[in-house]
């Protein structure tokens, strides 16, 4: 009987990790630690190209403690939402015809329009925001008051 209950714990404690990391909550193994730096908060990362001859525009990117090796998905909520938010309408909305509301909040229209995007620049459309998702989309850089589309 011992042996019964030890397993009721084990699975218990299991099925409590799934739900809390499905919530982004959940606690982080060593090789995963090392994969990324954490979850998407109220940081961001800023980033500088040169798009239009000599003119340079500047992209704000969903950040963890300033930098851009974050993640999130589905219940996350912050700043770093809204920007992932932003980015999506105004590069993939009218092509891929979504308007997201941008409250900063990871709930299933953020995670469909991620999924569409990501899948229109050929990645796993898994609706989770990642290493790929950051590479691979495309993200508002604005220079003034004009704005262009462009990977990072």
């Amino acid at each position: 009987m011992k042996h019964f209950h030890g397993s009721r714990t084990t699975a218990a404690a299991v099925a409590g990790l799934t739900l809390l990391s499905g919530l982004g909550l959940g606690l982080a193994t060593a090789a995963s630690a090392a994969a990324y730096a954490g979850y998407c908060n109220d940081a961001y990362a800023s980033v500088s190209r040169k798009l239009v001859g000599d003119n340079t525009y500047t992209a704000y990117l969903p950040g963890y403690k300033a930098d851009m090796d974050c993640t999130m998905g589905s219940g996350a909520q912050s700043k770093s939402v809204a920007m992932l938010q932003r980015s999506l309408n105004v590069c993939y909305g009218d092509d891929l015809d979504f308007s997201l509301k941008v409250d900063g909040i990871f709930g299933s229209d953020t995670k469909n329009a991620l999924a569409a995007a990501q899948r229109d620049e050929g990645i796993r459309g898994d609706g989770i925001y990642g290493k790929d998702s950051r590479t691979y989309l495309k993200w508002e850089f604005t220079r003034n008051t004009t704005t262009r589309c462009a990977r990072i």
